[in-house]
């Protein structure tokens, strides 16, 4: 046999063993739907190919001590969630949830708020959390996906926080800190997906940013650097999008995306002093996000980030090969 018919065989074997993987999530938080429905077509749209949609908080927007009586809360959920455009989202992909506080009580709520149990109790009705959680009056756990290529690791930062002006304060609590210690660092997936309420890496120590707790946010930025696995945290909360990256001292990359609002009305901060933002600016207008993920033989092999509007636009990207 040839020697050109020898490689032309080396090479087609090599593509047949070529093993493809692509992970598509889409992501958005703060829905209001009085404000402005456009993104939920594109969103609609965007889920017939994604495997996942992740609501990242103030799902819903609880008002005038709603967030006290069952009957206000279930009328809520049905008031925002039984419109035809949500129906329609609804029924496409798989939709997991984590809440904020909008979603558990009053503004800027802790664990010090009134209500919390009937609106953790209502929640988890609603978006029905399939994985693990450790503590039954909170949601934090984690979920694998793609034969463990990937997981996401739920995080609660209303349950246990203690406001920053307070003895003890604290984000997430010492037992939340604890199970994400243990359960991040024994994570065999290639991609670690960290959701949470409020902005991480943004460095303007503002609003419930959180590095408005720096020891909270560099203890979970030590442990993303120092494990293994490429980590990306989705994040909601602000009224404004945009995406961020830090690379560690150590050469690991954290790559950070807020999309807000998804409904609710927007307000952009372009003048916040966020060191690890991507790009000027920040969003004007109402966006939902999509993360992609592709992987070669169980390697991962590139990350794409998008901020899409109303108008089916891209407002902000990132793209990197891994």
């Amino acid at each position: 046999m040839k020697p050109h018919y020898l490689l032309l065989l080396f090479l087609l074997n090599q593509s047949c063993d070529t093993n493809e993987t692509s992970v598509t999530v889409a992501f958005g938080s703060c829905n209001d739907p009085e404000y402005n429905l456009s993104v939920l077509p594109h969103l609609s749209n965007a889920l017939d190919t994604a495997d996942y949609m992740i609501w990242l908080g103030d799902n819903v927007y609880l008002k005038n001590d709603e967030w006290k009586h069952r009957d206000s809360i279930e009328a809520k959920y049905r008031a925002v969630f039984q419109r035809e455009e949500f129906q329609e989202v609804l029924a496409k992909s798989e939709h997991l949830a984590i809440w904020d506080d909008h979603d558990a009580g009053p503004n800027d709520c802790s664990s010090l708020s009134e209500g919390l149990g009937l609106t953790m109790e209502y929640f988890k009705f609603f978006w029905k959390p399939s994985y693990s959680m450790p503590n039954p009056k909170s949601y934090y756990g984690s979920k694998t996906s793609h034969e463990g290529l990937v997981e996401f690791f739920f995080l609660d930062n209303r349950t246990f926080k203690i406001p920053v002006d307070s003895a003890g304060a604290t984000l997430y609590g010492a037992e939340q800190l604890a199970w994400l210690d243990t359960a991040y660092a024994n994570s065999s997936a290639k991609i670690k997906i960290v959701l949470m309420g409020g902005q991480f890496l943004n460095s303007a120590q503002t609003f419930e940013n959180v590095s408005i707790y720096p020891e909270e946010r560099q203890h979970i930025i030590d442990l993303l650097s120092n494990s293994s696995g490429i980590p990306v945290v989705l994040t909601g909360d602000r009224h404004h999008g945009e995406i961020s990256k830090l690379i560690t001292d150590n050469g690991k990359t954290i790559y950070d995306a807020t999309a807000s609002p998804l409904t609710a009305k927007s307000f952009p901060h372009h003048e916040e002093n966020n060191v690890y933002r991507t790009h000027i600016n920040t969003t004007e207008t109402n966006h939902f996000g999509l993360l992609r993920l592709t992987f070669q033989n169980d390697v991962p092999e590139t990350i794409e980030i998008q901020l899409i509007d109303g108008q089916n636009k891209v407002l902000f990207s990132l793209r990197e090969t891994l």
